[in-house]
């Protein structure tokens, strides 16, 4: 199998050529704002939503999207994660509008904030304690200060290939020219002090046993060990062995392990990975579906850590907050979904593992049986498409040479009306029904046809 676009694609086939002229004939209202934005926005959202084609969404509901011009869409942006029932859900809808009526910003505490502590701290053996702030990223920040003050320790370990959001301690990633078994972290972008990537932060590597005899290595120094259980840049649910001995070693040397389930969490199972592995963490963060959609983050873990929110205990305290931490339009919101969730787990948590297997299956048998060079890598309702050929056991395998095609690849998907985010993690919920996901398979076949007709593979 081979990729015939190691370079940028310069020159388009007849079939690339019909899917521009589709979009730019049907998108002309998407048009037309985006130039507007141009002139008044250096930034819309992330930088990694951006799409090969401008689309601009005016509704959603279930597992569609629509866009300002009336397109509608196969939805696998799951709102980047917490859309675990789908678009605008009936549960969630059904919480927040008598919330709206009764006002959405108190700033002083409301009443919902204790019930939705308590549907998380029953979901996992792991909490003993909770505390709301508005984004994972908020969320990741505030457990990174707090291990440090209970440990009275400096360092804070990531992984290769990790996600754990915006923030100066968060935006770090591996040198690729390291040796894969012991990176070196650097910052990702500008703006941000060497001296935090350098002294206060260090890389571990993803899928390797070394990573246990570095945690050794630095033991004195190292307040917490961050690991998203499941990584989106390489979905996997094979990782039970890894993360056991994760645990083991951080228990063995007194450091902290932190799960982050801003993405997982409520997603890959009620519980999320802590349920699905068996392994009790520490610290765990979530976000995305614990607001039913709306903004959140969370901070969960043993009270001994949480007693720095508070001071308890004579714990050193550390200071957090936010305007909007635990206002009740969230609040209300999570309740209405984590209730559903755990009302019908049973029934959703099965389906979801279900039909994500047999998308990615269909689609890797259709690339086997084809000689395409791409597989679909999943972790139940969660899944990212990577091209090339080469087995996968961490991020350090993925082939990034192929943005380009990439980019062609989800622009003739677009044409095929389903729509994946630019960072190309796509979702689907308990309202991406069979007949759905069919579509969504036809689609992203069609898709890799299109393709090879117009030479790209």
């Amino acid at each position: 199998m081979s990729l015939k676009t190691e370079e940028p694609i310069q020159e388009i086939g007849k079939k690339s050529q019909a899917v521009r002229t589709k979009l730019i004939e049907r998108t002309s209202k998407c048009e037309e704002v985006a130039r507007r934005g141009q002139a008044a926005l250096a930034q819309e959202v992330v930088q990694t939503v951006d799409l090969p084609h401008p689309i601009y969404i005016d509704s959603a509901e279930g597992p569609y999207l629509t866009d300002l011009d009336g397109n509608r869409y196969i939805d696998l942006t799951g709102g980047f994660g917490p859309n675990v029932l789908g678009n605008k859900p009936e549960p969630v809808e059904a919480a927040i509008g008598p919330q709206i009526e009764k006002g959405w910003h108190y700033g002083i505490p409301n009443g919902h904030q204790a019930r939705l502590a308590e549907l998380i701290k029953e979901s996992s053996v792991a909490v003993d304690e909770v505390m709301f702030c508005n984004s994972g990223s908020e969320a990741t920040m505030f457990a990174f200060r707090a291990a440090r003050a209970v440990t009275g320790k400096r360092k804070v370990a990531l992984f290769d290939g990790c996600y754990h959001g915006v923030h100066d301690y968060a935006l770090m990633r591996a040198d690729l020219k390291s040796d894969r078994s012991n990176p070196i972290n650097t910052t990702l972008g500008a703006g941000i002090p060497e001296e935090i990537s350098n002294d206060l932060m260090m890389m571990l590597p993803y899928r390797d046993s070394n990573a246990y005899e570095l945690i050794r290595k630095h033991k004195d120094d190292l307040a917490l060990v961050v690991i998203e259980p499941v990584q989106s840049s390489n979905p996997r649910l094979d990782n039970q062995e890894f993360l056991q001995g994760l645990r083991d070693v951080c228990t063995e040397c007194e450091v902290l392990l932190m799960f982050d389930e801003v993405i997982t969490g409520f997603r890959i199972e009620y519980g999320g990975c802590q349920q699905y592995f068996d392994i009790k963490p520490d610290l765990i963060t979530y976000g995305k579906a614990a607001g039913g959609g709306l903004p959140i983050g969370v901070v969960a873990g043993s009270k001994k850590v949480m007693n720095s929110f508070s001071g308890a205990d004579k714990t050193p305290a550390i200071f957090a907050g936010g305007t909007f931490s635990g206002n009740p339009l969230t609040m209300a919101g999570g309740i209405g979904m984590l209730e559903y969730l755990k009302e019908n787990k049973e029934t959703i948590y099965p389906y979801l593992h279900e039909q994500g297997d047999r998308m990615a299956n269909e689609i890797n048998e259709f690339c086997r049986s084809n000689n395409v060079p791409a597989q679909m890598m999943n972790a139940g309702s969660m899944m990212h498409l990577l091209f090339g050929s080469e087995t996968i056991e961490s991020s350090r395998d993925i082939d990034h040479s192929h943005y380009s095609l990439e980019q062609e690849f989800y622009l003739h998907l677009l044409g095929h009306n389903v729509i994946v985010p630019g960072i190309h993690l796509a979702f689907i919920s308990f309202a991406h029904k069979p007949e759905i996901i069919d579509q969504v398979i036809d689609a992203f076949k069609k898709t890799f046809e299109d393709l090879r007709e117009d030479g790209y593979l």
